[in-house]
């Protein structure tokens, strides 16, 4: 029933329903308008409207409306607006609606109509604006739509189940302005005839079949200003008539099998705020006109960046990340005060970053990682207010870090491992209060760490490895109350361990303080860090007893080797589990206690003494007659299995990246054939439950071959930066192991089609499904994430379906298709960076701007998921 609240006019007594609100009457007194949006009204078309038969306007939108619309909508014979969309009506779209011959406005899109568009509808000769998107619509786009004379708008995108190719008659249509087909089975050739179309200013047909070239012919489209081709099939090289659209403001054809050239007069555009290139396979250089570059990553361009885009006052954001781009940064680049975005990760580019950075204020994130940049850090970063995302790492920077960085005090990750620079860490990195991440790793950093650590309370993440940091360990790091991993090995730190490190009760990652010159003994306070899971304080001087550590439930990875701990071994699991290289190089260090209590007693007769040595003189010469027989017997059976024995005897050396309940031996003894659940190129995938119940993904990589060069075999590096992915959306990587030429990588099992449902093959349905979705477009997006999160942020729902790319990619039925364990890094760490700052739907989704669902059509799977959408079979 309506509700009472919204219809409290709507009295049945009353002689005229001219006074009922939404309710427009004409001069003679009839209803010719009904206007009723954003009311729920849960209840079936409502059939007593059509008795109005001077109806001009039917507008029920956004009301929540079910059933089928009643063919007696056609008898309606002055209707000129109707729009049920936003509801949710099923069943046809009934024939009889072309009998509305002065019909201008139809929208039904966003319902879950179903089967074809009837050609009756070309009978609507009048029809301006025709909005089917976003139903379950099957079949081809009717040639009858070539009747539509006055049409100036169709969109039908949304609706996987509509196939084949757009048909020719639509040129007939003169007036057309916007034409919306994206996310739909169309396929075929972009029609040449669109060129026809003067008044065209958007064609939006992207993440649908489309293959061939795209038409010459299009450059005829004068009023052009949206080009959405982006995660189609289309092939061959970008026509330079394109550089005929003077009005061309957005050109989206990423994700395409485009190659050659970008056209050089490409940047004659002067209307262009949004470029997007990526993902395809264009080669050569930048053009130096094009000034209006957002995104060309993931190409095979070459040569430079050209210093002309420094003429585009208005850019924003520019992406050239993992080409093969060289040459240093044009200083003019620095000088758009608009540039948010600078990121040219994974190239060759070499010189220095010069002072006129100072000048690009609005900066907000800059990566220049993974490149062969020198010289010092410009002490003009710290005029970048705005900054909250500074990484340099993998380059060649010296000199010092510039103290100015303290000014950019919205920072919240600083990233410049894996560099050459000395001096100290300033002290002015106090005012980075916002700071979440902190790495510093693998540099050539001298002095001591600033007492005033602890102003970074919203730390969570310090890493200050192998440097030659000295003096003691500030207490103020006890005020880092969210640490939740703390990384100072291989330094030259000394001094205590302060009783404040003890009371991060929120340590649950990682403390790992060897290879210093520590002394003094464990704090008691260690007993608080009942969360932390691995803890590592070898090679140093520390003294007393390993009592305090006993109480350490959670502890999954220890190493105390190689100190001056004295008295017993603690009785607890992860002691008992310990292999003999985790406690090493400790001399006072009692292991058994029946042995330590006569040790201690000081006492006991020579007599006895002797008979105890012979006895083990007897034994030792025994065991050395069995040994001595057991190596010729191996050098019989050859050193291949010798080689075997040795390894068997190394020790397991666990890394865990999050709190474990396990330990190695529990998962070793487990990686059995009937465990099995995948095997790929890199290597054998186990399902493990362990002694708490906990099922894991362990996957065990296949160990090199003797003298192989390890080009796929990126094994610290890359499981290191997967350990740091801290996300949302992706399947966590738990931790590694390592014992000689056996790796283990170990992850959550997630059984409803994660990583392990996805690599185990009696689960295999979940990939064919998702992959032949795609393929060929009967299913939409939505369907395959969970309907509550429709109503997250379209930023939120681009990662989920980003992420969903990389996944089948990974899933590829031929290994050698699959990405290397760095490829699947730089691209989900990509993700969430990207979409936070700059959203491509905000300049991709006209298609569906009025959709709720909107950000799902702007779906981004990278090219390296094709593969799978284009299926050979």
């Amino acid at each position: 029933m309506m509700s009472t609240t919204f219809f409290s006019t709507w009295d049945s007594s009353h002689k005229s329903p001219c006074k009922w609100d939404y309710v427009i009457c004409s001069s003679n007194g009839f209803v010719s308008g009904i206007t009723i949006t954003s009311i729920n009204l849960p209840t079936s078309f409502p059939a007593q409207l059509l008795s109005f038969n001077h109806l001009t306007t039917l507008v029920l939108s956004n009301a929540n409306l079910t059933g089928e619309i009643p063919r007696s909508i056609g008898n309606l014979s002055s209707l000129s607006t109707l729009d049920l969309s936003f509801n949710s009506l099923t069943g046809d779209i009934p024939a009889e609606i072309g009998r509305l011959s002065q019909l201008k406005l139809l929208a039904l899109n966003t319902n879950s109509l179903h089967g074809e568009i009837p050609k009756e509808i070309g009978n609507c000769s009048g029809l301006r604006q025709l909005e089917l998107f976003d139903n379950q619509l099957s079949g081809k786009i009717p040639a009858e739509i070539g009747q539509l004379l006055a049409l100036e708008t169709f969109r039908a995108g949304g609706n996987p189940g509509i196939y084949g190719e757009i048909p020719m008659q639509i040129s007939n249509c003169k007036e057309l302005i916007f034409l919306g087909l994206a996310d739909t089975g169309i396929s075929g050739q972009i029609p040449s005839v669109l060129g026809e179309l003067k008044h065209l200013e958007t064609l939006s047909v992207y993440t649908s079949k489309l293959t061939g070239s795209i038409p010459a012919d299009i450059g005829n489209c004068s009023a052009m200003e949206n080009l959405y081709l982006y995660g189609n099939q289309i092939s061959g090289r970008i026509p330079d008539e394109l550089t005929f659209l003077t009005n061309l403001k957005r050109l989206l054809l990423w994700q395409n099998n485009l190659t050659g050239s970008i056209p050089d007069a490409l940047g004659n555009c002067l209307a262009l705020e949004v470029i997007d290139l990526s993902m395809n396979s264009l080669s050569g250089q930048i053009p130096e006109s094009l000034a209006n570059l957002v995104a060309l990553k993931e190409n095979q361009l070459q040569g430079s960046i050209p210093a002309e885009l420094a003429k585009c006052e208005k850019l924003q954001a520019l992406d050239l990340s993992h080409n093969f781009l060289t040459g240093s940064i044009p200083h003019s680049l620095f000088h758009l005060k608009n540039l948010s975005q600078l990121l040219l990760i994974s190239n060759g580019f070499s010189g220095e970053i010069p002072p006129d950075i100072g000048n690009c204020i609005g900066l907000i994130r800059l990566r220049l990682g993974s490149n062969n940049f020198t010289g010092q850090l410009p002490p003009e970063i710290g005029l970048l207010h705005r900054l909250s995302f500074l990484e340099l790492s993998d380059n060649q920077f010296t000199g010092e870090i510039p103290p100015e960085i303290g000014n950019c005090t919205q920072l919240e990750m600083v990233d410049l491992h894996s560099n050459r620079l000395h001096g100290i860490i300033p002290t002015s990195v106090e005012f980075l209060v916002s700071l979440n991440v902190l790495d510093l790793s693998k540099n050539s950093i001298a002095g001591s760490i600033p007492e005033n650590f602890g102003m970074l309370t919203s730390l969570n993440k310090l890493v200050i490895s192998e440097n030659y940091i000295t003096g003691s360990i500030p207490k103020s790091l006890g005020l880092c109350r969210d640490l939740q991993l703390l990384e100072m090995s291989s330094n030259r730190l000394t001094g205590s361990i302060p009783d404040e490190i003890g009371r991060l009760q929120g340590l649950d990652i990682l403390l790992n303080l060897s290879r210093n010159s520590l002394t003094g003994s464990i704090p008691e306070s260690f007993a608080n860090l009942s969360n932390l899971a691995n803890l590592d304080l070898s090679h140093n001087m520390l003294t007393g007893t390993l009592t305090v550590l006993g109480s350490l439930d959670n502890l999954v990875s220890l190493n105390v080797s190689h100190n001056n701990f004295s008295g017993l071994l603690p009785d607890t699991k992860i002691f008992h589990d310990l292999p003999a290289s985790a406690y090493a190089g400790n001399r006072e260090l009692c292991f058994n206690r029946n042995k330590c209590h006569m040790d201690g007693s000081g006492h006991g007769s020579n007599s006895t003494r002797n008979l105890v040595v012979c006895t083990l003189l007897s034994v030792t010469v025994t065991l050395l007659i069995v040994l001595l027989g057991g190596l010729l017997f191996i050098r019989i059976r050859g050193a291949a299995s010798g080689r075997k024995d040795e390894e068997d005897n190394l020790e397991w050396d666990i890394t865990p990246f999050q709190k474990l309940n396990f330990s190695v031996n529990d998962i070793v003894t487990k990686l059995s054939d009937s465990n099995v659940v995948g095997k790929g190129v890199s290597g054998m995938v186990y399902r493990v439950e362990t002694p708490m119940k906990q099922v894991i993904a362990v996957k065990k990589l296949w160990p090199l071959k003797n003298g192989e060069i390890p080009e796929r075999d990126l094994f610290s590096a890359e499981v290191r930066a997967l350990g740091s992915i801290r996300h949302k959306n992706i399947v966590r990587l738990l931790g590694c192991c390592n014992k000689g030429k056996t790796r283990l990588l170990l992850f959550d099992y997630i059984s409803k089609g994660s990583l392990a449902g996805l690599l185990h093959e009696k689960v295999s349905h979940i990939v064919t499904w998702v992959s032949k979705a795609l393929r060929e477009r009967r299913t939409e997006l939505t369907t395959i994430l969970d309907p509550q999160l429709l109503l997250r942020s379209g930023t939120q729902l681009q990662e989920m379906l980003q992420v969903l790319g990389v996944a089948l990619l990974c899933v590829n039925p031929s290994p050698e298709e699959r990405p290397t364990m760095k490829d699947v890094t730089a691209m989900l760490k990509e993700i969430r960076h990207v979409n936070e700052d700059f959203e491509k739907p905000k300049y991709r989704g006209m298609e569906v701007t009025s959709n709720p669902r909107a950000a799902v059509h702007s779906s981004s799977f990278s090219k390296s998921s094709e593969p799978l959408i284009r299926s050979p079979s």
